[in-house]
């Protein structure tokens, strides 16, 4: 079957931090926020497939999409995936009209949409193909992730709080002043973790976030999968605010 071309686009957004001093009789203080990202080799995927027949009749198309799916299904079990990580969640059948005044029924579109959990990424590229050749015609979106959220989502929540100390100790110096005690307040943000290309019928954006802080992790999985698909590394990000007294 011909190959299909699949874009991938990367929306890099840059963002800034502030700081705010309020001075008052009895007390100083300054509000300060710190930012950290963590690059991470991503070790799972999520990858959503589409299966589309067509025909004037209903019942027809319908019957060939059923054994199509089977097919898909069959091939990705085969590949060692486990049947509690591959699921059917999504249906639509169109009509599509000819005709000048579009009232005369051409063919019955039926799609059905199977969403794949892949936990060894080395095996990607291997999936994609078996699944073309088995019978799927569209690729609706692939979400590389990693299975240590937490972990990774913890570390860059400390790099950034280190971050966000170091940035009001600078900023106190400048102002003539220095941070004593400990912070009255903190609060914390974290996201990333997932780099979605697409989603079901259409497509979205992925996105990487430059922070004050960035660290690489090294994963089992080394730096991609062996053939044409490069993983690359997704970004999980923390953001910390803290209110610190200062004199």
């Amino acid at each position: 079957m011909p190959m299909r071309h699949i874009a991938i686009f990367l929306l890099a957004t840059v963002c800034s931090c502030q700081a705010q001093i309020s001075l008052g009789s009895n007390q100083n203080t300054i509000s300060i926020t710190g930012d950290a990202e963590v690059k991470v080799v991503p070790d799972r995927a999520n990858v959503y497939l589409g299966v589309e027949t067509r025909n004037k009749d209903i019942a027809a198309a319908s019957a060939q999409n059923d054994t199509d799916v089977r097919q898909v299904i069959a091939s990705i079990r085969q590949l060692g995936v486990d049947s509690t990580d591959i699921q059917t969640d999504f249906y639509h059948v169109e009509i599509v009209y000819s005709g000048n005044a579009g009232t005369i029924v051409d063919y019955y579109k039926v799609t059905k949409e199977i969403q794949v959990v892949l936990k060894d990424v080395s095996r990607f590229e291997g999936l994609l193909n078996t699944v073309l050749r088995a019978g799927a015609n569209h690729v609706y979106g692939i979400d590389f992730s990693t299975s240590e959220l937490r972990k990774h989502r913890d570390e860059a929540r400390a790099l950034a709080a280190k971050a966000a100390i170091e940035k009001a100790n600078d900023l106190a110096a400048a102002a003539g002043m220095k941070v004593v005690g400990k912070p009255t307040s903190v609060s914390s943000y974290s996201y990333g973790g997932g780099s979605w290309y697409g989603r079901c019928c259409g497509y979205g954006y992925g996105n990487s976030m430059y922070q004050n802080v960035v660290q690489n992790v090294a994963s089992n999985g080394g730096e991609g999968a062996q053939g044409t698909i490069s993983l690359g590394k997704i970004s999980v990000t923390a953001s910390v605010t803290m209110t610190i007294q200062i004199q």
